[in-house]
């Protein structure tokens, strides 16, 4: 090995190792080949109107056009967005003693409709939805 690659590896040990720079294996690929680590996000909705119609979205390149697309498929000029969410699961809960429906998220499914649920400070959930990359 050449002393300048030599060195460079004993530096980039070193700042591995104080954590200055990244260790995860998308960035030690990318730095190996050139190419940039770029993150992907995923974005997701869940709409609901007064009625209880539902619209769902996941897996937009943006929070807006996945609330776009939630409020379409709802279908009413009454439908709210309940919960956005990005890499990670949205649920929606209905408290039927106080007639709410109220949002969650969470990195699971189970973790998005317990916060939903908590959040309509009780009641059941009755919808859920995941991007693709949530854990």
């Amino acid at each position: 090995m050449q002393l300048g690659k030599k060195l460079t590896a004993i530096a980039a040990c070193a700042l591995m190792a104080s954590g200055a720079l990244a260790a995860s294996p998308a960035a030690a690929t990318a730095a190996t080949t050139g190419e940039s680590a770029a993150r992907y996000y995923y974005y997701g909705a869940i709409a609901v109107s007064r009625d209880g119609d539902i619209g769902r979205s996941w897996d937009y390149k943006t929070e807006r056009s996945a609330k776009r697309r939630a409020l379409r498929e709802c279908g009413h000029s009454s439908c709210k967005v309940l919960t956005t969410f990005v890499n990670g699961c949205g649920a929606v809960a209905y408290n039927s003693r106080r007639n709410v429906y109220w949002g969650g998220r969470g990195s699971t499914p189970a973790k998005a409709k317990r916060n939903a649920v908590a959040n309509a400070g009780g009641g059941r959930w009755i919808v859920y939805q995941c991007t693709k990359r949530y854990r």
